[in-house]
């Protein structure tokens, strides 16, 4: 009788399907994922994995397809790890690019010449030409011009300073390139205007003289 019920159990375990194992390599291929992929989530506890052998690691088929519901032996797909695994590799690569930054040695200041103050003492620079004077030139009161230069009327855009002209005289107010080109504009056709033979005094044609001048 206990021979029976052993040849029993024998037939019952012949007719169990012996379960398959795979290892890393071949899981990783046919899940199409990369083999860190399927490392990561045996780490994790996310697949059942066994050590046959030393520096050996199996898993079962059946454990493959439930961790990859829906896949195929030899059907490429990516998986929602995979896709994670990505997107880390990715905030890695970011994090190195901020510590590059951040290593990144200073740079001196900027080699563009900065701008130099315009000079608001001393002999009267070249471009600048007294007011007053160049209100006589034009035949315009002096008084009219320098309620148009107060700051509160600001008509006419007038350089403020304290210079000296080559006989001594002090100049307090005066005209640059775009000022002579605005009294221009402003008084031209006001009798009793007067034009001399720079007129309109056109700002690019008095800059590109100035420059040939240098």
């Amino acid at each position: 009788m206990r021979q029976m019920d052993l040849c029993l159990d024998t037939e019952r375990e012949s007719e169990i399907p012996a379960m398959e194992y795979v290892n890393i390599m071949e899981a990783a291929r046919r899940c199409g994922v990369s083999d860190k992929t399927i490392r990561r989530a045996i780490h994790k506890g996310l697949l059942p994995a066994r050590s046959s052998k030393p520096n050996r690691c199996e898993i079962a088929v059946s454990d493959l397809e439930q961790f990859m519901p829906g896949q195929r032996p030899g059907h490429v797909q990516v998986s929602t790890l995979d896709r994670i695994a990505a997107l880390e590799r990715r905030v890695q690569a970011l994090e190195q690019q901020v510590l590059d930054l951040l290593n990144r040695p200073e740079t001196g200041p900027s080699q563009r010449p900065s701008r130099r103050a315009e000079r608001t003492t001393g002999p009267l620079p070249r471009q600048l030409v007294s007011l007053t004077a160049f209100a006589r030139l034009h035949n315009v009161s002096e008084t009219t011009v320098l309620t148009h230069a107060d700051r509160d009327m600001a008509l006419l855009p007038a350089k403020r300073g304290e210079w000296t002209e080559t006989d001594g005289t002090v100049i307090t107010l005066a005209l640059d390139a775009k000022g002579r080109h605005a009294f221009y504009r402003l008084y031209h056709g006001v009798p009793p205007f007067t034009e001399c033979d720079q007129c309109p005094h056109e700002v690019t044609r008095t800059l590109s003289r100035q420059s040939r001048g240098k």
